[in-house]
């Protein structure tokens, strides 16, 4: 069975795995409003359906799971006085299931797609992929990923994704431990499709929920204070010229002129 949610993502069943796909791979999956809401509703179906036990995220396209949020329509949105986010993810703000979710990632992950990899359970990478956290290149702050990426890889590790912004590899991440496995070339989407299913033969499905239950409440449950925080900084760095010429300098192909105002 094949679906489609807000033409931006594919959700079709393979036994009891939910395969998830981002199709945008002409705006190389970048989130619009759109893409989050298609995501959402696609988690919610894989979350409400009894008969599906694990679910895997993937990305169409050869060049990029997802280049992050989408700058056109932030600018686009900026031009009209709205400088609230396009959307979000539900997984964001809470565990949506406690089935398990497996990200398949190649090409660049950027961004909003960094965010949605850190929100699944296990992250497969091609061996080229490249992770980049590159919001402050364009003059504003992840708030999610710095909460959901220190307890993953520590703090001093997780500055060092996050600061200046640069490139990781695929062997960086799993030096980290952002990623679990690095995939043979081109073979990322199937190997943790393998693994799902290795999940659903080899597992007790309750028990495997009652595990991912415990350790995620154990671990992300005391995030309300550093998301309000970084959020209502990121509120005020929305209305600033550095946030504004971060997004002219992306889409004119230069580099940001920061003044820090």
């Amino acid at each position: 069975m094949v679906e489609r949610f807000q033409d931006r993502v594919v959700f079709e069943t393979i036994g009891k795995v939910a395969v998830i796909t981002l199709d945008r791979p002409e705006r190389l999956n970048a989130f619009d409003a759109p893409m989050y809401q298609g995501v959402n509703e696609a988690l919610d179906k894989f979350a409400s359906s009894p008969n599906l036990w694990v679910a895997v995220i993937q990305a169409a396209g050869e060049r990029a799971f997802s280049a992050g949020a989408d700058v056109t329509a932030l600018s686009e949105n900026a031009a009209k006085g709205v400088n609230a986010a396009l959307g979000g993810l539900n997984l964001d703000n809470g565990m949506v299931t406690n089935k398990p979710i497996i990200a398949a990632v190649h090409g660049f992950c950027v961004g909003e797609g960094v965010s949605l990899a850190l929100c699944c359970d296990m992250i497969f990478s091609d061996p080229d992929a490249k992770f980049i956290i590159s919001e402050a290149k364009v003059g504003t702050n992840a708030v999610d990923i710095p909460i959901k990426l220190g307890k993953k890889i520590g703090y001093s590790k997780a500055f060092a994704f996050l600061t200046p912004g640069d490139a990781k590899s695929a062997q960086w991440c799993e030096r980290a431990g952002f990623v679990e496995v690095i995939s043979d070339a081109g073979q990322v989407q199937t190997a943790a499709l393998e693994y799902a299913h290795r999940i659903c033969s080899e597992s007790g499905p309750l028990a495997i929920r009652a595990q991912k239950e415990t350790l995620w409440r154990s671990v992300f449950e005391d995030d309300a204070k550093a998301k309000e925080v970084g959020l209502t900084m990121r509120t005020a760095i929305r209305l600033s010229g550095d946030y504004k010429e971060g997004r002219e300098a992306f889409l004119e192909k230069r580099k940001p002129e920061f003044k820090g105002l």
